[in-house]
C-alpha cells in the first residue's frame, strides 16, 4: 500500500486486543518513513450506534475510552467537539489520554490563532489542568455512529442511537 503523502510503501502493523466488556478489536497501524501515520480500531463483534456519558472525576482518568475513526468526542464545560475527518484515528486510551490530546489541540490553536482565540484557548487550558488536578468535574462524551467507541466505567451510561 501507497503513502498518501510521499507515495512510499506503507509499513503496516496489525494486533488483536481483547478489551474488557468490549470484546476483541484488530487495532491496525500504517506508518511511512516520511512521517506519515494512521491507525484504526475495528471490533470483531457487531454494536449499535450509541452514546456514552461520564462525569469526569478524579477518580475516572483511568478510566478506559475506546475511540474509533467515526467516534465524535465531546466536553462541553470546555467547549470542546471533535468531529472525525480525513485523519480521524481509532486509540484505546484512558480519559486522562482524552483530555491531553484536547490539550495539545488547543495548544496548536493558541500557537496559530488571533488574539481572542488565543485568550480562550488559555482559559480552556486552565479548566483542562482543573479537571486533571480533580477540583472541577466535566462531561465526556463518546459517540459513534458505527458503535466502534465506547467508555468502559460502571459510572458511564451507554445511550443507543
Amino acid at each position: 500500500m501507497e503513502c498518501p503523502q510521499c507515495g512510499s510503501q506503507l509499513t503496516i502493523f496489525t494486533q488483536t486486543i481483547d478489551i474488557p466488556y468490549f470484546g476483541a478489536v484488530l487495532q491496525s497501524s500504517f506508518t511511512c518513513t516520511c512521517g506519515y501515520r494512521f491507525i484504526d480500531i475495528f471490533p470483531f463483534e457487531e454494536h449499535p450506534p450509541s452514546r456514552y456519558t461520564l462525569t469526569i472525576t478524579q477518580g475516572e482518568l483511568q478510566s478506559r475510552v475506546v475511540k474509533s475513526s467515526t467516534c465524535i468526542i465531546e466536553v462541553p464545560e470546555l467547549g470542546v467537539r471533535v468531529d472525525p475527518g480525513p485523519r480521524s484515528e481509532g486509540i484505546v486510551t484512558n480519559v486522562e489520554g482524552i483530555l491531553h490530546r484536547i490539550e495539545d489541540a488547543v495548544k496548536m490553536g493558541i500557537h496559530w490563532g488571533d488574539t481572542s482565540q488565543k485568550k480562550e484557548g488559555k482559559q480552556i487550558l486552565k479548566k483542562i489542568h482543573k479537571i486533571l488536578d480533580g477540583s472541577e468535574s466535566a462531561t465526556l462524551i463518546v459517540e459513534d455512529s458505527r458503535g466502534f467507541s465506547c467508555i468502559i466505567s460502571r459510572n458511564a451510561r451507554k445511550t443507543l442511537l
